[in-house]
């Protein structure tokens, strides 16, 4: 910890204003992907409603695609926030 003693005011400076940048591009990185995953659950619900009123193949597509993207955006949203 010999180095850790040695370090001046402006370094000190220096070095907390380069973590108070990089926490607030984490913050707002967060805030974005949260808002993204959200809509997009919102995208994979619609998709699975649509197949709710379709017949035939669309039926299996569009239930697929709905539960694919909602799956990947909870997910996501785990990773953001619970893991």
């Amino acid at each position: 910890m010999a180095d850790s003693d040695n370090l001046t005011e402006s370094e000190i400076r220096r070095a907390v204003r380069e973590e108070m940048s990089r926490a607030g591009r984490s913050v707002l990185s967060t805030v974005f992907w949260t808002i993204l995953a959200a809509f997009t659950i919102l995208v994979g619900l619609q998709a699975v409603q649509m197949a709710f009123y379709t017949t035939g193949l669309a039926v299996v597509a569009f239930a697929a695609v709905g539960i694919l993207v909602t799956g990947a955006s909870i997910y996501l949203l785990y990773l953001l926030h619970w893991a």
